[in-house]
């Protein structure tokens, strides 16, 4: 009994004869290597797409930016003239496979004019209702850290407050101000003549060196007709392996030109919400 079984020959075959079925053998043997292979990368592609490409997070701004004097706090936390506000619909959107987190969102504003620069942390977030309500307190949600699942993007109006400005200055609090202003009346009490307003004071002595500080305390970085240039960051998390280090992306910012139309001070110190004009758009 035959365990093996061979081709037979023919007898008396020649080497001309056999060469032709090697060709094919070999021909065939190849193309299923080759066919395989493209099976097996894009089997491998596939896999990267669905569950192994990291997060690839994109930021945009689009829609209306809103500017607003939030002045519902009290005179122990807000400063002069309220916090500066500015309501920035966001879309990010995470064309990985992973979930991608945004722990904070950063706006830089800087006015050219007046050279005054203010940080902005993304400290709420706003629906319809907040724009529903012309003046007073608006409802607002706090601001925490976003996860974005793959292959899907979070969209909502993010408001954004001041935590610094360029001068040190703009977010003194309303009582320490008029601490400031009180030792200013008892320092030129006899040129003020009795009165209580500090115009006249400034009218009578304008080269006082303690103006300089009372205009830091009242600066603002966006006033009528003003035109600023906003950088929008988003602020996540360092590479935790590394596979995110080698093939993790940086979450590129968002420049935007902007300009506050001309609208009297007395309505945006009221907490009227005034549309802003945009100048630029995102790359």
């Amino acid at each position: 009994m035959r365990w093996f079984w061979r081709r037979s020959v023919t007898p008396g075959a020649s080497a001309n004869d056999l060469a032709p079925h090697a060709v094919v053998h070999s021909e065939g043997g190849r193309a299923a290597t080759i066919i395989s292979a493209i099976a097996l990368f894009f089997s491998a592609y596939s896999l990267w797409e669905t569950s192994l490409k990291q997060a690839e997070l994109s930021t945009y701004v689009t829609g209306v930016i809103t500017y607003e004097r939030d002045t519902s706090d009290d005179e122990y936390i807000q400063p002069t003239g309220g916090f500066e506000v500015l309501a920035v619909p966001v879309t990010i959107a995470n064309g990985g496979a992973r979930d991608g987190a945004v722990l904070a969102l950063q706006l830089n504003v800087r006015n050219p004019t007046t050279g005054l620069t203010a940080s902005f942390a993304a400290t709420y977030t706003a629906d319809a209702a907040y724009f529903a309500n012309p003046r007073g307190k608006r409802p607002k949600t706090p601001f925490s850290a976003l996860v974005i699942a793959g292959r899907s993007a979070w969209m909502g109006t993010v408001l954004f407050y001041p935590v610094s400005y360029s001068n040190e200055k703009a977010l003194t609090p309303v009582r320490k101000v008029a601490a400031f202003n009180n030792e200013l009346r008892k320092k030129y009490a006899n040129e003020m003549g009795g009165a209580s307003s500090l115009s006249i004071l400034r009218e009578k002595l304008p080269n006082l060196p303690e103006w300089a500080e009372q205009d830091a305390y009242d600066a603002k970085v966006l006033n009528q007709n003003d035109k600023v240039e906003a950088t929008l960051r988003p602020m996540t998390p360092k590479p935790a392996g590394w596979l995110d280090r080698i093939f993790g992306t940086e979450v590129g910012p968002v420049r935007l030109g902007l300009e506050m139309p001309d609208i009297p001070g007395d309505r945006i110190a009221r907490g009227e919400l005034v549309r802003l004009q945009s100048l630029t758009t995102q790359p």
